[in-house]
């Protein structure tokens, strides 16, 4: 290609040259390197989480097996609940409004709080009202959301999703191999222990994926920082005294996107696995900086070690 080209031409047929990919290839390395961790961390908890909803209803008893007989007082659930829980203090006892619903009993034992559910007709204990697995649930999603720091993780949180989407941005503009490679960039080869097959899934990957993971990463955006969002919404608005929001909509569908709130529970299944793709990139990336850049660095400082040791 000759030096009358055009910068355009030259990206469109060999943009391996350009200095403005050569420039997007280092940030997009090395914020990936900076973010490797967290993006593991934002993955893997990610798909943890997709059945957070699901496990509540498997997973905490909502109705009583029947409503036949007479329900019993509040004294005779006490009564009941001190015998299958001797050595705990009954502390409240809340029953719902719904008759087909269980009591919630509040127990304490050695200063250790708990609370089980009672079937009100029969007496019996139907489990716990908080599970172990929920408890851990909400601690992945307090971890997810907020870095398990509140208002300030959800604030760095902010930041690492902008950060997370110049990353996936600068990944689809250097994914472009030129005019007569593109094809091959969206395929995989045969699974090998290799620097190229290495690059190939991440790229591959990566193409195939950009369009959610940008969502993924805006969306995150936006639960840390609403406020700009909001007026991008406002701003298609014509009339703000109004209820209707035309744009509103929109915004609602990709925080949608983003939880896989849609469709039936198979989606829950594919959103779990799909969560897991940031962390395949990150580790493919990982891959192809190590051996691409480390290993070449450490091989050739054992070189000039074994040439120094030689002289």
């Amino acid at each position: 290609m000759n030096r009358h080209t055009t910068v355009g031409q030259r990206w469109l047929h060999a943009p391996q040259h350009e200095f403005l990919r050569k420039a997007l290839f280092q940030a997009h390395m090395w914020i990936g390197i900076a973010l490797g961790l967290y993006i593991v961390m934002i993955s893997v908890t990610g798909s943890a989480i997709v059945f957070r909803r699901e496990l509540n209803i498997w997973l905490v008893p909502r109705t009583v097996p029947s409503t036949v007989g007479v329900r019993l007082t509040a004294d005779a659930l006490r009564a009941a609940a001190e015998r299958v829980y001797p050595e705990h203090e009954i502390k409240t006892i809340r029953e719902p409004r719904r008759p087909d619903r269980p009591v919630s009993i509040s127990l304490e034992k050695d200063g250790q709080p708990s609370e089980r559910l009672f079937d009100p007709y029969a007496g019996t204990d139907m489990g716990h009202a908080y599970p172990p697995t929920l408890r851990f649930v909400e601690w992945l999603v307090d971890l997810h959301d907020n870095l398990l720091a509140g208002t300030t993780g959800r604030f760095v949180n902010g930041l690492a999703g902008m950060l997370v989407t110049l990353l996936f941005v600068s990944g689809a503009v250097i994914w472009w191999p030129g005019r007569r490679r593109w094809r091959h960039s969206m395929t995989i080869g045969p699974p090998a222990k290799s620097r190229r097959f290495a690059w190939q899934l991440h790229s591959a990957l990566g193409f195939w994926s950009f369009a959610l993971l940008f969502v993924w990463a805006v969306t995150a955006v936006y639960f840390a920082f609403p406020e700009p969002f909001e007026r991008v919404v406002d701003y298609f608005d014509p009339d703000l005294t109004d209820t209707v929001r035309p744009a509103e909509p929109v915004l609602l569908w990709l925080i949608q996107l983003h939880f896989g709130r849609f469709g039936g529970l198979w989606i829950r299944w594919l959103w779990a696995l799909l969560g897991l793709l940031p962390a395949v990139l990150f580790i493919s990336g990982f891959i192809v900086w190590w051996t691409r850049v480390v290993r070449r660095r450490l091989q050739a400082a054992m070189a000039v070690r074994q040439v120094t040791t030689a002289a």
